[in-house]
């Protein structure tokens, strides 16, 4: 494939949409009406990358994390010590740059990993009053293919002040700033909602493919390395394994030889009262 430019944006009365080549990122998630940026983004984010590294993956993610929207394959989190070739913190998938091209009110990326025989096809595509990722996952090799796989969209966190927050399973509490922590869910079915003051969400996922639910908050609770007490964000992360996934695999999704996984994450936002007026 030839290399693609290095960001797309697409553009609708509603919403304004960017997504980057490094690790197919949907980095910029605007609401148009209101001007409300949707998804999270560190004081860092923008920050050229340069020749230091943390020598460890986790650390190295966690030091130039920027916010936004990644797919994590074959992995969330760190990788199991028997599985070969190591995975990175997150899986390979989010530290490689894909190829990025438009296609209309779409934006396509693709990329073929190596340390599993996949190719994976990606499409953020702005719909009405929404945005909806569809995603490809096909093996070319004549072995099973087990993963894990995880979206990890991170959203602004003063959208949830004052915010009810539901699932397709019940309500799910978000504490305010200053705090964090993280849960792994069971039972959230597919959806959840978020009633803010400004906005309201709907994030709707593939219950079979991803059982579980990640809670990531970071309300400027954290004070020592990596976040500073500088970072605001919730993320709500569709998944396929629990987060503590026994070490004898890359998580439970089997793709056989020749064939292909399929998802579609959509994600709503409706302005709410006089925040679009």
């Amino acid at each position: 494939m030839s290399a693609g430019p290095a960001r797309v944006a697409l553009r609708s009365d509603d919403l304004l949409v960017e997504v980057d080549a490094e690790g197919a990122r949907i980095a910029r998630l605007t609401h148009v009406p209101t001007g409300r940026e949707i998804l999270a983004t560190t004081p860092w984010a923008d920050e050229a990358r340069d020749a230091f590294s943390l020598p460890d993956s986790s650390g190295e993610w966690h030091r130039r994390y920027p916010g936004g929207w990644h797919v994590l394959l074959p992995r969330a989190g760190d990788a199991p010590a028997g599985v070969a070739p190591t995975q990175p913190f997150h899986g390979e998938a989010a530290w490689r740059t894909w190829t990025l091209s438009q296609e209309g009110a779409s934006c396509r990326a693709r990329v073929h990993l190596r340390t599993v025989p996949l190719e994976v096809d990606r499409v953020v595509s702005l719909v009405e009053s929404g945005l909806r990722v569809d995603t490809a996952v096909h093996n070319h090799s004549s072995e099973t293919a087990r993963i894990g796989w995880a979206e990890h969209p991170a959203f602004a966190g003063d959208l949830f002040d004052d915010a009810v927050v539901s699932t397709g399973g019940g309500g799910l509490a978000v504490a305010p700033a200053p705090s964090a922590g993280f849960d792994d869910v069971s039972g959230a079915a597919g959806s959840l909602t978020v009633e803010g003051r400004e906005l309201a969400l709907a994030l709707s996922w593939d219950a079979r493919l991803f059982p579980r639910l990640f809670v990531w908050r970071e309300r400027r609770g954290s004070t020592g390395f990596p976040w500073w007490a500088q970072v605001d964000a919730v993320g709500l992360e569709p998944s396929s394994d629990p987060y503590a996934q026994p070490g004898d695999a890359l998580g439970s999704i089997e793709v056989a030889p020749g064939a292909t996984v399929r998802s579609t994450v959509t994600l709503h936002v409706r302005g709410i009262g006089a925040a679009t007026a």
